[in-house]
């Protein structure tokens, strides 16, 4: 039988949150209470976990986790993996004993109260949530054809609708946009450096690194050179999101991000690598129209035609290549997050326990000297009990990295004074208490990123990370934090619900061999999403649930050219972008997400200008093609010549603000509405007063009361980031409003644009 996919994840969702209470009483002995396990458990695993099961920033909640499917499955995975640092402290009779204990102590009782949190949630219609995931990922309103599955199938139609979602380049750019949140190597993009990118890459392995110099040499050429420096500076920075995209765009498992044996490549970067493509039968793409053009040369590779590529000359040190690792042996990944011969790759490792394993090794238990520097023995990572707790989780990552210098350049341990490794004080390379085989058959002496990742993409935090990852960048918040010994039951019970749903999601991603857009599917389709409402008598705790978040400024571009067909151009400067609490992925990293003042200021004249600009200029199209208007003509209006009410004409005004409350701020109202009523009133107010003064204007110049302002005028093509295109014949314009009609709907778009809802979403 075959399930809609939707109904595929609220199976396997359900199973994972009660498998737990009913899986486990044919394994356990005495109804599952083991007390070795217990004392196993308080012994090695309480300081990562919480003695109650709730997790630490170290170690997941126990309740309902995703390894508790089953008992074998559990004690198998303590077998192989914990505790952290130490997995061969516990195997055999203890990981069965712990075990048992777990699914006894935090999956029975535990998981039902934690899951009885989200019984009192209501979720938003499936309308409402095709609409703000079309908008957010896909840059875009729902279709009449997606509307109508909705309509018809519910929560099955909205399955397959958000399949359509799911794909296409704006999805693929918020996809990547996630990853840089936590990445940052947005940071050597030309708008925030010049040759950002470029300028990282070691010029002895790269001789051909600026080959644009050559290639368009001259005073002649030089704005050809600088668009194709912009353009190649801005495809090496990209590099590794474009991993990200490659893998989802074409149904890949997303482990490639830590384990691809290529990097990405276009055009352009290409030719700063002189890399192979992977399909050497492979060409890139071009477009219809330049993207350099200048001087009678043009230049028309596509940007964002990216193909998996590897680096297999000899470098500086003859090495052949570099061993590709996805992310890991990144230029960008590497430089964003440098070492130095002190820190010896402790930050790298620290991000990669970080992005990759969902772990906060700061926050391992132990004592740290305060003043850094230990009891005074000679190798305190590896001799001061005080250190070593932490370094014996962190420095076998470290020495993973050992190959690859401050700049991210990869160069032979040993072969060159710039990193002239010395692995006698320090951990050697390995994961989890596993070590790699570095000699003989199968060894990864040059190659020990290759074999970190193959090992992080087998671990299940890798999946918890991802997934954190995806809850973050979509969700807009930071996961609760796991709740301290002092912490009340409830907000116990909210950390527990948040990790028993997000484990879920896990097993959605693992299921579909890592089909990171079924994850994300799975997140839209979960209460974290769609939360409308909140019973508070059923609810003890329940800020935690809901995903209506402040747009950045990035997100509320993309909202505008959805909505009225192009974006605000003040938001092409980098300093509005800030003001409006955007990053810049170098010293501003994290985006603003509750509004002052100064956003507010900014949205209301956001809202004012993108009216003005979008009411004449929307009436240029034919009433099926309008955006905003598909209902009116400029001539409707409430009173006929006579003075008298017009119902018919009254009735479509009020589908039209109806259609706007839906697509400005989501709002889905009866035509009788109170809302639609009040926003009604304002247009005929605006409109009657303005017919006055039209009126009064007939005793001097009539045109001077029909003109529009200069910028509310429909004169010019509007390009998707706002900046006015090319000149309209002269015929085809919309420069007078002799009904005063026009500026009645202006004012409507700016009141409905100045609603706080209209920058939540």
């Amino acid at each position: 039988m075959n399930l809609p996919r939707a109904l595929v994840f609220i199976v396997m969702l359900l199973a994972a949150l009660t498998g737990c209470d009913s899986q486990y009483s044919g394994d356990l002995v005495d109804d599952g209470f083991n007390a070795a396990g217990q004392a196993h458990y308080v012994q090695q695993c309480s300081s990562c976990h919480g003695i109650d099961g709730n997790g630490t920033s170290v170690g997941p909640s126990l309740v309902g986790c995703a390894t508790c499917s089953s008992f074998s499955v559990l004690s198998d995975e303590i077998s192989r993996t914990m505790p952290i640092g130490e997995v061969e402290a516990c195997v055999d009779d203890c990981a069965t004993d712990t075990a048992e204990y777990i699914l006894y102590a935090f999956n029975g009782q535990n998981l039902a109260d934690a899951l009885a949190t989200i019984h009192g949630v209501a979720n938003e219609s499936a309308a409402l949530t095709l609409r703000k995931a079309s908008l957010q990922l896909a840059g875009r309103l729902p279709t009449s054809n997606e509307l109508t599955m909705v309509a018809e199938d519910a929560e099955t139609g909205l399955n397959q609708a958000l399949d359509s979602v799911v794909e296409g380049e704006q999805f693929y750019q918020t996809l990547m946009s996630v990853f840089n949140d936590q990445l940052l190597t947005d940071k050597y993009l030309s708008q925030n450096l010049y040759e950002g990118g470029i300028n990282l890459l070691d010029s002895d392995d790269y001789p051909a690194r600026k080959w644009y110099n050559d290639a368009y040499e001259g005073d002649e050429l030089s704005s050809i050179r600088g668009c194709m420096r912009t353009v190649t500076n801005d495809s090496v920075a990209r590099e590794p999101l474009e991993l990200v995209r490659y893998a989802a765009e074409n149904d890949l498992p997303h482990t490639l991000y830590v384990t691809a044996d290529f990097m990405m490549v276009n055009w352009y970067s290409q030719q700063v690598y002189e890399a192979e493509l992977v399909d050497v039968n492979a060409s890139f793409r071009q477009l219809s129209e330049p993207v350099c053009d200048e001087n009678g040369v043009q230049i028309y590779y596509d940007p964002t035609d990216y193909k998996p590529a590897r680096i297999t000359k000899n470098l500086e040190h003859e090495l052949g290549g570099v061993p590709h690792a996805g992310v890991l042996t990144s230029a960008m990944f590497l430089n964003r997050f440098p070492t130095t011969n002190t820190n010896r790759n402790r930050h790298r490792a620290r991000k990669v326990y970080d992005f990759f394993l969902d772990t906060d090794i700061l926050a391992i238990e132990g004592e740290r000297p305060e003043d850094g520097i230990g009891s005074g023995v000679s190798n305190p990572t590896l001799l001061d009990p005080a250190c070593y707790s932490c370094h014996q989780v962190m420095d076998p990552v470290s020495s993973s990295f050992q190959h690859w210098t401050d700049r991210g350049q990869y160069i032979v341990t040993g072969s060159s004074s710039d990193n002239n490794w010395d692995s006698s004080d320090i951990e050697a390379p390995g994961l989890g208490g596993a070590s790699t085989p570095i000699s003989g058959q199968g060894g990864y002496f040059r190659n020990l990123l290759q074999w970190l990742g193959e090992e992080i993409s087998k671990d299940p935090r890798f999946a918890r990370a991802t997934v954190r990852t995806l809850y973050e960048g979509f969700i807009g918040q930071a996961l609760l934090p796991a709740p301290l010994d002092s912490a009340t039951e409830a907000d116990k019970l909210a950390y527990n619900s948040q990790r028993a749903i997000l484990n879920g999601v896990s097993d959605v991603l693992i299921a579909s061999n890592w089909d990171i857009k079924a994850a994300v599917k799975a997140l839209l389709l979960s209460p974290y999403y769609r939360a409308a409402s909140l019973d508070a008598e059923t609810l003890q705790v329940n800020d935690h649930i809901g995903a209506t978040r402040f747009l950045s400024p990035e997100q509320m571009q993309i909202k505008l050219q959805a909505i009225v067909g192009f974006g605000w151009d003040e938001f092409r400067s980098e300093d509005n972008r800030i003001m409006y609490g955007g990053m810049d992925s170098d010293s501003i990293t994290e985006r603003i997400k509750e509004p002052g003042g100064l956003i507010i200021a900014i949205q209301h004249r956001m809202a004012t200008e993108m009216a003005c600009r979008s009411a004449a200029y929307d009436f240029l199209n034919e009433t099926s093609q309008r955006k905003l208007f598909p209902h009116i003509e400029i001539e409707t209006l409430p009173r006929n010549q006579e003075g008298n009410l017009s119902p018919d004409s009254i009735e479509r005004i009020r589908q039209n603000i109806q259609y706007l409350h839906w697509v400005l701020l989501g709002e889905d109202l009866a035509l009788d509405s109170e809302e639609v009523s009040v926003t009604y009133d304002l247009f005929d107010a605006v409109l009657t007063e303005g017919q006055a003064m039209l009126e009064s204007s007939q005793n001097f110049d009539p045109s001077l009361g029909t003109w529009l302002e200069w910028e509310c005028s429909a004169r010019w093509e509007r390009q998707p980031d706002g900046r006015t295109g090319d000149s309209l014949p002269e015929e085809e314009r919309i420069t007078e409003d002799e009904y005063y009609s026009i500026r009645a709907w202006t004012a409507v778009l700016t009141y409905l644009m100045s609603d706080y809802r209209f920058i939540f979403e």
